[in-house]
């Protein structure tokens, strides 16, 4: 008959108020009833963890599975994928889970709650795993992110389009939105913030440059650039 080695033991000591004696001690008797039913906090907290790591694994294997397949939702899966694997290069928007099925959904919680305090990153949890989420990153196109566009070049000159604009209700401070035009190199939008003083010196110089070119001069009465039967505008 092997006989099983004791476990190791602290020996703790603690001074106790005489008139506290008889309920530390009730403490420690139920302590050990407990530690030995497995029924002590920490003993359920540890077990309500390794049963969390049980249901993320689980839920990791059916989210591979998803991202590698065809489905409609599979590539709002890579991505969240990928976002595990890497959030600097493949950020991944949350809104995004709110389009996924119900068990995605429940699935993409199980495996964030895996992932909260990781023993390996998410990859490591399967053979050749950094192979096989590279895989799924070139399978969506997940690494052809656009290349970052060229600062404006001091002195050069851009002829812009006005996009739109936001603001906060309430305040003066305004952001324009324009789009450069005649250079591929910028696709995308610039956003021009300006200050309540700075929209006031624009909406005043503005104003007064259409107000001078709509003023009869010699033979113009219109401005230079007006359109055929174009007629001085109301707000001026």
């Amino acid at each position: 008959m092997i006989i099983p080695p004791r476990p190791k033991t602290h020996r703790i000591t603690s001074d106790v108020p005489e008139h506290l004696l008889e309920a530390f001690q009730h403490t420690i008797t139920e302590f050990f009833a407990n530690a030995h039913g497995g029924l002590t906090p920490a003993q359920r907290a540890a077990e309500i963890r390794a049963g969390d790591r049980d249901r993320g694994l689980d839920s990791l294997l059916q989210l591979v599975d998803v991202a590698e397949g065809n489905t409609v939702q599979a590539e709002t899966v890579a991505k969240f994928l990928a976002g595990l694997y890497n959030g600097t290069d493949y950020r991944f928007d949350l809104t995004a889970l709110r389009a996924l099925d119900d068990d995605l959904f429940e699935h993409c919680l199980a495996v964030l709650r895996l992932d909260h305090r990781p023993d390996v990153e998410v990859h490591q949890y399967f053979p050749d795993g950094q192979q096989r989420w590279q895989q799924i990153i070139a399978r969506w196109n997940l690494d052809k992110r656009p290349a970052p566009e060229p600062p404006p070049v001091r002195g050069e000159r851009y002829q812009a389009r006005y996009v739109t604009h936001s603001e906060a209700p309430g305040y003066r401070d305004i952001t324009l939105v324009v789009a450069i035009d005649g250079d591929p190199a910028r696709e995308l939008p610039i956003d021009l913030h300006f200050s309540a003083a700075d929209s006031e010196s624009m909406a005043r110089d503005l104003l007064d440059l259409h107000r001078r070119a709509w003023t009869p001069r010699q033979h113009r009465v219109a401005p230079l650039d007006a359109k055929e039967g174009e007629r001085r505008p109301q707000w001026l």
